[in-house]
């Protein structure tokens, strides 16, 4: 009887700890690309997946009105002197308009490459 109870408690504390786990999921958003343009004035990034280097010297809306990139966002409130054009980053958001560029506000920025 003690290890049928035993047994009982062990599923019944994994099936809470999967539970508990799943709830707590993060379920942010990941947007991987290059900085092509740094905004000052509306501190703000846009940041294009897959981009080409010859594409990076034309101005974004060039670019944009290209429709050769499917994947652009512009990350707002952003502080504009820590990224510069070419920069590799990804950015963690929980949500986006449906805009293009769609908007986001990023809860992290990371760089993927150390810059020379």
């Amino acid at each position: 009887m003690f290890q049928k109870t035993s047994t009982i408690t062990k599923w019944t504390l994994i099936f809470v700890f999967l539970l508990l786990v799943t709830a707590c999921s993060n379920d942010d958003k990941v947007f991987k690309g290059i900085v092509h343009t740094v905004d000052v004035e509306n501190k703000r990034i846009l940041v294009i997946s897959q981009i080409k280097e010859e594409d990076l010297s034309k101005d974004y809306k060039e670019v944009l009105e290209s429709n050769k990139y499917s994947q652009a966002i512009w990350v707002n409130k952003v502080a504009p002197s820590k990224y510069k054009k070419g920069d590799e980053i990804e950015v963690f958001f929980k949500a986006s308009d449906d805009s293009f560029p769609a908007q986001v506000t990023a809860k992290k920025i990371v760089k993927s490459r150390i810059e020379q």
